[in-house]
C-alpha cells in the first residue's frame, strides 16, 4: 500500500481537498512577509535609538565638562570622563558610528571635547607626577607607586602592540627613539625602555654597528637603549625628569629636551624610531604639517610611528589619515592597526624615504 493510499484510507485526508498551486499566495506566507518587515522596522527603530542615545551620552557629557571649575583629578570629571571613555571604546555598527559622527550636535562638540580630553589627560599625568615625586620613597617604592596609576596596564598593552608593529616593519631592533609629547608622565617612554632593556639583542635583529667586525667594537653602554623625551611644556618636562631620577635604574637612558615638535634644535637623525603622540596637533591638517617637518629631520628608512584613533574613539583622540597626497611623497605606510579591546589609540608604522 502506497503513502498516500493509507493517507487517503485513515481519513488524512480527503480526495476533494484542494492546495494552493503555490505557497506564495497562501495566508501563512503574506503572514512571514508581514512579520518580516516589522522586524525590519522594529530594527532600523532599535539602530535609530542607539544614534540617539550615543548622541546624546557624547553631547551631554561635552556640556557636564564645560561646567566644571576645572580639569584637575576628581570625582566629578573621573567619572564623566570614565563614563565617555567606556561609551566611545566600545565597537558599534560602522553605520551607527558614521551617523554619530556626523551629527550636528556632535560635529560642534567634537573640536572643544577633544581639547578637553587632552587637558585632562596632562592634568591627570602631571598630578601623579607629583604624587610620586612626594612621596619621596626610594626607587623600588617609586616604581611600585608608579604601577598603581590608573592606566598604567593600558600602556604596557599598547606599548606592546606598537613594538610589535614596529618590529614588523623592520629587522633592526630600534634602540635610539624619540617621543615627541611625552608629557610630564612619560609611561609609553618607560614602557618601551624597560621591554628594550629586558630583551637581549637577537642576532637576526641586531643593527649592522653591533654585528660589525671587531675593528669597531661597541660597549654596552653605547648599545643600551635611550629614549629622547621632547615637550614643548617646560613643567611637564621638569616633572618627568625628576620622576625619573628618582626611579634610578628603570629611568636610565631616558632624555629630555624641552623644544616644540616643530623645532629643528634637536637633530632626528640619529633616531631609528620617533613617536608622535596622539596629542601632538589637533586636526589632520595640523598634524600633517608637523609630520612633514619631522620627517624632513629623520634619516631616510627610519620608522616614525603616529597614534591615531578610529570609530566612536575620534571623539577622545583626532584620527590621522598618513595616505595623503603631501605624506605619501614623505612616507611609506607600514602597519595601521586598530585595537579592538581596552587599549584607545590605534597604531601606524611608516617609514621615511
Amino acid at each position: 500500500m502506497s503513502l498516500l493510499t493509507s493517507w487517503l484510507r485513515f481519513g488524512f485526508g480527503s480526495p476533494a481537498a484542494k492546495t494552493d498551486p503555490c505557497p506564495c499566495a497562501s495566508h501563512d506566507s503574506i503572514a512571514i512577509v508581514e512579520k518580516a518587515d516589522i522586524l525590519h522596522d522594529q530594527l532600523a527603530d532599535s539602530r535609530a535609538e542607539k544614534v540617539q542615545w550615543l548622541v546624546r551620552s557624547v553631547v551631554e557629557t561635552h556640556s557636564a565638562l564645560l561646567e566644571l571649575p576645572h580639569f584637575r583629578p576628581g570625582k566629578a570629571i573621573n567619572q564623566l570622563l570614565g563614563n565617555l571613555v567606556t561609551v566611545c571604546s566600545e565597537i558599534y555598527d560602522g553605520d551607527i558610528v558614521d551617523k554619530v559622527l556626523s551629527h550636528p550636535s556632535v560635529q560642534a562638540a567634537l573640536p572643544s571635547l577633544r581639547q578637553i580630553c587632552a587637558q585632562a589627560e596632562s592634568c591627570l599625568e602631571l598630578h601623579w607626577a607629583e604624587h610620586m615625586l612626594s612621596a619621596q620613597g626610594d626607587a623600588d617604592a617609586t616604581f611600585a607607586l608608579l604601577k598603581t596609576f590608573p592606566y598604567y596596564d593600558n600602556y604596557q598593552d599598547l606599548t606592546r602592540l606598537e613594538l610589535c608593529s614596529i618590529l614588523s616593519a623592520t629587522k633592526i631592533t630600534p634602540r635610539r627613539i624619540a617621543f615627541i609629547g611625552s608629557g610630564p608622565l612619560p609611561l609609553t617612554s618607560l614602557c618601551l625602555l624597560q621591554s628594550l632593556k629586558s630583551q637581549p639583542l637577537h642576532p637576526s635583529l641586531a643593527s649592522p654597528s653591533s654585528s660589525s667586525s671587531s675593528s669597531n667594537p661597541t660597549t654596552e653602554e653605547e648599545n643600551d637603549p635611550v629614549v629622547l623625551n621632547v615637550d614643548y611644556d617646560s613643567a611637564a618636562i621638569a616633572a618627568s625628569l625628576s620622576l625619573c631620577l628618582a626611579l634610578g635604574e628603570a629611568g636610565r637612558g631616558m632624555e629630555f629636551i624641552c623644544a616644540e615638535a616643530t623645532s629643528p634644535a634637536k637633530d632626528l637623525a640619529e633616531f631609528d624610531v620617533v613617536y608622535m603622540a596622539a596629542l601632538v596637533g589637533i586636526s589632520q591638517t595640523e598634524k600633517e604639517g608637523i609630520i612633514l617637518q619631522v620627517a624632513n629631520r629623520m634619516r631616510p628608512g627610519a620608522l616614525l610611528v603616529v597614534r591615531s584613533s578610529w570609530g566612536l574613539r575620534t571623539c577622545l583622540y583626532p584620527e590621522v589619515d598618513l595616505a595623503t597626497e603631501g605624506l605619501l611623497k614623505r612616507l611609506e605606510c607600514c602597519v595601521v592597526v586598530h585595537p579592538y579591546g581596552q587599549v584607545v589609540n590605534s597604531v601606524i608604522v611608516a617609514r621615511v624615504r
